[in-house]
This record gives C-alpha cells, structure tokens and sequence, in this order.
C-alpha cells in the first residue's frame, strides 16, 4: 500500500533533484529517504528513476507519477482542510450584524439553546451581510430593512428607538423630542462599532463633528464629564451604564426607530427552528 509520506518525499526530490538536498529539506537521512523511493517503486510495481552512478533522475514513468503524486496530495490536503471547516462549522454559529443590539437580545438565547455551540459575531453593511448569509458564510444574520423572504426564512427579532443624551444644562434638554435636523451642526461625542447608525448620524447631520471613541470606559467617562451631546437607545439603556448627569430626548426622524429582523436561509431553518421559535 503506498502511503502519503512516500508520495511527499518523492516530490520533495523531484523539486530538489538530488536526494542529499531532498533528504536536508526533510530532515531526513539520505539511506532513509533512498530506501523509501525503492519502497514506493516496489508499491507501485514500477520502476520510477534512471539510477546513474551517484545520480537519480527521473525517468518516464517517474514524470507521470510525479504529476498524479501532486494531485493526490493536493487533494489529500483539501480533503484535511474540508473535515476542519466541517467540525468547526458543526461546533460554531456564525451571525453577521447591522448593529450591536441585536447581539445583547440575541446571545444569551442562543447561548441557553446551543449550549454546546460557540457563537461568533461580527458586524457588516446589510448588503454585506446578505451576500455573506447566501454563500455560506454566516449561518444567521440581522439586519435592520425586512429582505425578501425568497430563499430566506425571516422574522423580527427586536426593536430599537435612538436618542439624543443631552447634558441637563443643554438648550434642548426640555424638549420632548428632537429631530436630526434641529441638532444638525452640533458637536456630538460617538462612540464607535455602531453599525448602520454611524451612517445614519453622519448621512442626517453633515455639518456635526463626531468626536470618535474606540474604548467604552473612554466614551463614558467623556459622558460623565463632557458638555458635548450623545446619543442612546432604549436597548443600550438596559444593558450599559448611563450617566445620571444627562437626559434622554427622543429623535422624532422615523429612521431613528427600528426594527430587527433574523434572516437564515431557507436550507438552514430547521437547524435554527428552536431559536426562532423563541423570537
């Protein structure tokens, strides 16, 4: 029975040429490695080398098999890569996101349904998101405008209203709604990985300058000490601390309210039907 190995060294001295070089790439010994290339030939009951006085080449035989070793072993190695990706695939949930709430409603679900399951999240544009979900790279995903149903299987899975954080000494801070347009022009505080709301603030106030925050605790520091407004949802409330100093004032732009939505595709329902059950 030829075995992989043999086939690996075979083409370790086809590149090489010479078996001294072939046996130091493999850190091999040259007996070993001559012995393995006469035990490959006797497995396959021909004669594969020119066997010239210090020298082996290739001889017709040899050429061919060469070409039939590399395929075989590229396929061996896919064949060890697809098995990964299929246990890994069998052991982890992937959900593609348009914001960071869908995740705070959505995992400790999932974590209580799939015990035995990791979930991974990343976020994404929705039409990245829908692009990924079709060619298998997201088993979920959770979008913000209700796809097709198609070859989908959706349902809502949330709702979210945002909301201006005003310090109490703010010009607005009375009001009992605000729109984009009215706080156009404001500096704002913004803290970053919002998803699809970052577009929205920047696409509904083009004359605000965002001062941009990478670390949470930053960003609420900033909230606590800064005259600077912000923003908040109904969501974030329940799951992140608030400042006391700030008061909430709705958005009145229908933008502002949104609603969630779990897309997976139609061949995957089954395996999701406990969760979305639950929505």
């Amino acid at each position: 029975m030829i075995e992989l190995y043999e086939l690996r060294q075979f083409l370790a001295f086809a590149k090489t040429g010479t078996l001294s070089e072939a046996s130091e790439m493999l850190h091999l010994s040259q007996p070993a490695l001559s012995r393995n290339m006469k035990k490959l030939e006797e497995d396959l009951g021909i004669a594969l080398f020119i066997r010239q006085k210090n020298k082996l080449v290739l001889n017709e035989n040899g050429i061919y098999v060469l070409e039939l070793a590399r395929k075989l072993l590229e396929d061996a190695d896919l064949l060890v890569a697809k098995a990964r990706d299929y246990d890994r695939r069998n052991r982890i949930i992937t959900m593609g996101l348009c914001a960071p709430a869908p995740a705070w409603l959505l995992t400790p679900l999932i974590s209580n349904l799939y015990p035995h399951m990791t979930l991974q999240t990343e976020m994404k544009d929705e039409e990245r998101l829908m692009k990924d979900l079709e060619n298998h790279v997201y088993h979920l995903v959770v979008v913000h405008k209700r796809p097709k149903d198609g070859p989908y299987y959706v349902k809502e899975c949330g709702r979210e209203r945002l909301s201006f954080a005003l310090p109490k000494g703010h010009k607005y801070a009375k009001r009992k709604s605000l729109s984009f347009q009215e706080m156009n022009g404001e500096n704002m505080l913004l803290m970053s990985g919002i998803g699809f709301w970052d577009f929205l603030h920047r696409e509904k106030m083009p004359d605000s300058h965002f001062l941009i925050q990478y670390d949470r605790f930053s960003f609420n520091e900033l909230v606590q000490s800064s005259t600077l407004p912000s923003f908040i949802t109904d969501l974030s409330e329940k799951y992140i601390e608030t400042a006391s100093s700030r008061v909430t004032v709705p958005i009145s732009d229908e933008e502002a309210f949104v609603t969630y939505y779990l897309v997976c595709r139609n061949d995957t329902k089954k395996e999701f039907s406990a969760l979305f059950t639950q929505l």
